[in-house]
């Protein structure tokens, strides 16, 4: 760091001559929230980024709450705050040619909310087939493609990156479906993974599902998903 030149180019002498002041700002439960020793004392002017660097060398596991933070304060919360995923919203954009691939993060599950979604536009019971990929499943899948891309049922295809040798497949029989029925839709779930085909990538439309992360958050997912009607009937 010292290297850089200004405004670090005393920072080694400085904690030489301070030691007891790097340490107890070392030990702080959040040292972003407080200025280093070197800008503390004067020494030394620094931006939100270079205060960031000092950081980067001293608390790395406080780095990733410093860069939302440092995010969050110079492009606005929208940038570190996920949206909330609307499915209705999300099925408004898809079409009986247009799957839906929903890229998971740890802890996501958007089985659930497809399953309401479902229910709610008439589509439950026997009009949504739910699969969850493995071993040996890939013919299975291929039969429910049929089925539903002939009679417009809902076909929801899970885990496909544990299934990735027969993602070809699925790629050709997307090639091969005509006219499907318009009410069939088909609801892909994956990890990323590299060996996704490119060809469904870019005939699907992408969701990143993050489980909210806080009390915010929390609350905000949850009151996306009390409809208008559900409102009027608590009034």
């Amino acid at each position: 760091l010292g290297s850089l030149g200004s405004p670090f180019e005393h920072i080694v002498e400085h904690m030489k001559e301070h030691p007891a002041d790097w340490q107890a700002w070392y030990d702080l439960e959040t040292p972003e929230s407080v200025p280093c020793p070197l800008a503390k004392s004067g020494h030394a002017t620094l931006t939100p980024f270079q205060s960031l660097l000092v950081l980067r060398c001293f608390r790395i596991d406080r780095v990733y709450i410093s860069v939302s933070q440092f995010v969050q304060s110079q492009l606005g919360p929208q940038f570190v705050q996920p949206p909330v995923v609307t499915y209705s919203e999300i099925f408004e954009q898809s079409s009986s040619t247009i799957p839906v691939i929903f890229v998971l993060s740890p802890g996501a599950d958007p089985a659930n909310d497809v399953m309401k979604l479902a229910e709610r536009l008439g589509f439950g019971g026997p009009r949504l087939k739910l699969l969850a990929l493995g071993q040996n499943q890939g013919p299975l899948a291929a039969q429910l493609l049929e089925t539903g891309a002939q009679r417009g049922q809902w076909i929801m295809l899970q885990n496909c990156h544990l299934l990735t040798s027969w993602l070809r497949t699925l790629e050709k029989i997307l090639e091969n479906i005509r006219n499907p029925h318009k009410d069939f839709r088909l609801w892909l779930t994956t990890e990323p993974t590299p060996l996704f085909p490119v060809g469904i990538l870019q005939r699907s439309l992408k969701v990143v599902t993050e489980p909210p992360n806080g009390l915010k958050l929390n609350m905000r997912s949850s009151f996306s998903r009390i409809t208008q009607e559900v409102l009027n009937q608590c009034a």
